[in-house]
């Protein structure tokens, strides 16, 4: 079988699809011919991880670039079996109005929202947007969303909260709920007296950073938490969070890691007690997968997909309110309880969120499309 899979991201990007589509490739290109096309910094061979990667350079005139990706998926899909998007949807969309394949597409969040939420032009949640109606733009955008949605033949969404999401833009969807997966890892003796917490995340607006940095302040200042804070990753807001943390006076206590991969990664999960993801919208977060499966002690906002994980408080610590002194208060609790739920963590991660097992069921997927 032939197969095409686009993507906005691949390695070295960091983030939930750079570590996904490598594994889902590489299960493929096993017994079928696989391309990848993806948006990149760079021309990159160093990380194709022997598959045959299509890479076009992210940073350029955007019309040209969307042209390019376009031309791209048309000229590479003309012989495939199937496509499947785990990324550059619009793109993907406008080549199959001409090419006419099946399409498997994982759906992770609304692009849209997203967008707009990210260039502070709204302040409304995930849920209000779609219900909510807007200027000429914004609508346009959300109705060829929409039409882009109902196009594939099947969906394949990582939580209950996305597949509500799905079934009101379509009701008569394809859609398949399927876990999000991490490598199941043998424990790693930790440092239980250092208050290590850790970040795993693309730096945009929606995980709001900047609020995590200012309850730390708080919990420093009024539960006298001696913390040191990584933040691991990179995007939009990288200069503003670089610049709260020198105005919060947190140099000492706050490590803007920048992009990790790999056993760089690893360390900083395995040096790490706590993990925060204190984020507006979540489907099912690979870092959060990664951080139970290390036995840190989760402490996350009470949406879509966290709330799906942590078991109503079961395997961590899940927001109620989203103010400065709630955050401190609750890390203050985790601190005083910090091995309470990790072990659940474990059992839930090894039972039900084991990635060969996603691996198996999108490759079954996407397979039954071709």
């Amino acid at each position: 079988m032939n197969i095409l899979i686009t993507t906005g991201i691949y390695p070295p990007d960091v983030g939930g699809p750079a570590k996904f589509v490598p594994l889902i490739s590489l299960s493929l290109s096993k017994f079928h011919n696989l391309k990848i096309i993806t948006l990149s910094d760079k021309k990159d061979n160093e990380h194709n991880n022997n598959l045959e990667v299509l890479r076009i350079i992210r940073k350029q005139n955007k019309f040209l670039r969307v042209l390019k990706t376009i031309a791209s998926i048309i000229k590479n899909g003309k012989n495939v079996d199937v496509i499947f998007v785990n990324g550059l949807w619009l793109e993907t969309y406008i080549a199959n109005l001409i090419l006419r394949k099946r399409i498997v597409r994982k759906i992770v969040g609304d692009p849209i929202w997203e967008k707009y939420y990210s260039n502070y032009e709204i302040d409304d949640g995930f849920d209000e947007f779609q219900v909510k109606t807007y200027g000429l733009k914004i609508q346009f955008l959300k109705f060829i969303r929409n039409i882009s949605i109902k196009s594939a033949d099947t969906i394949i969404v990582p939580s209950n909260h996305l597949l509500d999401y799905i079934k009101n833009i379509n009701s008569e969807s394809h859609a398949l709920q399927v876990n999000n997966g991490t490598q199941i890892t043998k424990n790693y003796e930790k440092n239980k007296v250092n208050l290590n917490f850790l970040i795993v995340s693309r730096l945009v607006r929606h995980k709001n950073i900047d609020l995590v940095l200012k309850s730390m302040v708080l919990a420093k200042e009024k539960y006298n938490i001696d913390f040191y804070l990584n933040i691991v990753g990179d995007g939009p807001e990288y200069e503003y969070i670089e610049s709260l943390i020198n105005k919060l006076d947190l140099s000492s206590y706050v490590n803007l890691a920048g992009s990790k991969y790999g056993d760089e990664l690893d360390t900083f999960y395995n040096t790490s007690n706590f993990f925060l993801q204190i984020s507006s919208y979540e489907g099912m977060p690979h870092s959060i997968l990664e951080a139970m499966n290390r036995k840190l002690t989760v402490i996350a906002s009470n949406f879509g997909g966290n709330y799906e994980l942590l078991v109503d408080n079961d395997c961590g610590y899940v927001l109620e309110s989203y103010d400065e002194e709630s955050i401190a208060k609750v890390i203050f609790e985790a601190v005083k309880d910090p091995s309470s739920k990790v072990e659940k963590n474990k059992e839930l991660i090894a039972s039900e969120f084991d990635i060969k097992d996603t691996i198996k069921k999108y490759t079954e997927i996407i397979l039954n499309n071709g």
